[in-house]
């Protein structure tokens, strides 16, 4: 998928220089790329793989959200349970410092 790709190959503003993509594959085991067309009309790519948290073992889902050329994470689960904007800044920049 063209969204798929886009996101792979985008780059966070904080994280310059590694892929999404590079990211995600330091950080995620096995990681399962979809886009997805949600009920509101957009496009969206989940993102899910296996991760340690709080020294067990997770299973992950990372949302990205789509507008235009723009990118943001849209959600992001640990074992089906939604997490806070606070923990979603905290996985990216665990992300980053994972992928150099």
């Amino acid at each position: 998928d063209s969204e798929v790709s886009f996101i792979k190959s985008a780059e966070f503003d904080d994280c310059p220089n590694i892929t999404v993509e590079e990211m995600i594959n330091s950080y995620l085991s096995s990681p399962k790329w979809e886009a997805i067309v949600a009920d509101d009309g957009r496009t969206y790519v989940n993102v899910r793989g296996g991760m340690t948290y709080d020294g067990d073992p997770a299973d992950a889902l990372i949302q990205f959200k789509i507008r235009d050329d723009l990118f943001q994470i849209n959600a992001f689960e640990l074992n089906g349970v939604p997490q806070n904007e606070f923990t979603i800044g905290i996985l990216v920049s665990n992300m980053c410092d994972e992928a150099f």
